[in-house]
């Protein structure tokens, strides 16, 4: 996580550079009291607004008024606002603002506590009741949420103790006893696109992996992928990683697919595609073009995911899909 520290006051200033050498955070202090390894600024609308687009969260240094009116024009959404934190300039109290389950503001401010020797409010709900919290089980188990207004429906059915559906495709352990598989709403954690409750919190498991080749140049990877993973009911948002053999890691439609949706790009040499233990769809055409006999598949199973879905081809371009193991803890983050 990365974080900035803004201070207001010399003796906030302390805090911050306390922060800076605990936490890695960068810390920022008003130019009228300067202090050394600290970011002088004279605006706190800009370095805001800086901060706001450059770091993971915020740690105010003052009044909470100050970090509400500081942050307020940048706030959107639960999937998208940074986490904010308020600790006053003496180090007693940590405040979790915004953001406390998905952008961690709630565990930031118990570090900042630790730190400072003081004490963190939180005021969310579910944590001050004990109960469970689905969008930090989200988060600490990469699990991507469809969509966030949902998160409420699920947290009032578990503050009240009433039931709560549970379908997961994955592996799991540590499942609390509130979850049934009969209720008129409840979470799906699953790479598939469905819907078994009337009301449905859909998360999914950043565990696939997309295998990929193509003629040079080709211009429709992204079109062709969202329609592969359409045809096969998969989500998009259920993708880690794309893999194919390494004359292709600069093709520019599967390196802007992996820049927009966050895809890390994994690449492998004719060789070790030629390893990858398997059962595998030939193409003479393709080792003749770049020496190994399927790229698709082949690297999918070199990135150490099992093969789930074998070769499709559209357009010029192949794909394959695959899963890496996991687990899916509910006792992660709680």
């Amino acid at each position: 996580m990365k974080i900035a520290a803004i201070a207001f006051t010399e003796r906030g200033g302390n805090v911050a550079k306390l922060l800076k050498d605990k936490m890695n955070a960068d810390g920022f202090i008003i130019y009228t009291h300067p202090m050394g390894g600290l970011k002088a600024f004279a605006s706190l609308d800009e370095v805001t607004r800086l901060a706001w687009e450059g770091y993971d969260a915020l740690v105010f240094v003052g009044a909470c008024g100050i970090a509400v009116r500081a942050a307020a024009p940048y706030i959107r959404n639960k999937a998208e606002d940074r986490a904010v934190v308020a600790v006053d300039e003496a180090g007693h109290y940590a405040v979790s603002l915004l953001s406390g389950h998905i952008g961690g503001a709630n565990a930031l401010a118990e570090s900042v506590a630790r730190i400072t020797g003081g004490e963190a409010v939180i005021t969310t709900a579910t944590d001050i009741n004990g109960k469970f919290a689905v969008d930090t089980f989200a988060v600490c188990n990469n699990l991507h949420i469809r969509d966030t207004k949902i998160i409420k429906e699920i947290s009032s059915r578990v503050l009240h103790g009433e039931p709560v559906g549970l379908v997961c495709d994955a592996k799991a352990k540590n499942i609390p006893d509130i979850f049934t598989d009969r209720a008129d709403a409840g979470i799906c954690i699953s790479a598939e696109e469905k819907k078994p409750f009337d009301i449905t919190l859909n998360l999914y498991p950043k565990t696939t992996v997309i295998g990929i080749g193509c003629r040079r140049g080709a211009d429709n990877i992204e079109e062709s992928a969202l329609e592969f993973l359409r045809q096969n009911n998969i989500s998009v948002h259920s993708l880690c990683a794309a893999a194919t053999i390494d004359i292709k890691k600069d093709e520019r439609g599967i390196k802007e697919l992996c820049e927009k949706y966050g895809l890390e790009l994994l690449t492998f040499t004719a060789a070790e595609l030629g390893d990858t233990k398997g059962s595998f769809t030939a193409s003479d055409f393709v080792k003749k073009t770049v020496g190994v006999d399927n790229v698709c598949e082949r690297a999918v199973c070199a990135a150490g995911a099992e093969l789930t879905h074998k070769k499709t081809a559209a357009d010029g371009v192949t794909f394959a899909l695959g899963t890496l193991k996991s687990t899916v803890d509910f006792g992660r983050g709680h």
